[in-house]
This record gives C-alpha cells, sequence and structure tokens, in this order.
C-alpha cells in the first residue's frame, strides 16, 4: 500500500526534526535516486517520490514567504522613511 499524504506529513516532518532542510532534499534525492528509482516495489517507489515532492514544495514555499517578507520589509523602509518626512527631530 503507498503512503497516504499523512504519513508523508509524518515521515517529512520527523526527517525535518533531525536535519536542515538542505541535508533532507539530498537525502531524498539519493533516495529517489537509488532506491526508487531502481526498486521492483511500488509501494516504496511512491512513498519516496510523494515524501520527496512534499519537502521539495515546503523549500519552495519558504523562499516565497522570504522573498515575501524581504520585499514588505522594504516597502515598511520607504514607508518609515516618509513618516519622518516634516516631524521636528
Amino acid at each position: 500500500m503507498v503512503t497516504n499524504k499523512a504519513d508523508a506529513i509524518h515521515f517529512m516532518k520527523i526527517i525535518l526534526d533531525w536535519c536542515s532542510p538542505q541535508v533532507a532534499r539530498m537525502m531524498m534525492d539519493d533516495l529517489d535516486f537509488y532506491i526508487a528509482e531502481t526498486t521492483d516495489n511500488e509501494s516504496v517507489k511512491e512513498s519516496i517520490k510523494m515524501i520527496r515532492k512534499l519537502i521539495y514544495s515546503r523549500a519552495e514555499e519558504n523562499l516565497e514567504i522570504e522573498a515575501e517578507e524581504a520585499e514588505w520589509k522594504s516597502v515598511q523602509d520607504i514607508i518609515d522613511e516618509q513618516r519622518k518626512i516634516g516631524k521636528p527631530e
């Protein structure tokens, strides 16, 4: 039986509790290359691919969040500068 999404999320959480997101991605890449691509066990293959996809999608989501936060900070800095205009020091 193939891992369901809830099981894959738990698996991903355990991996990320023990290693950094970068190491988790590298580990899942190796599992995919050395095991999922060579095994005849469809359950193992699909489980590895599902968890790998979740870990990568989480990483992309975090990068998007970081970019949005950086953009918001720069906008906030501009707003703060504009609020200072005309105020006595």
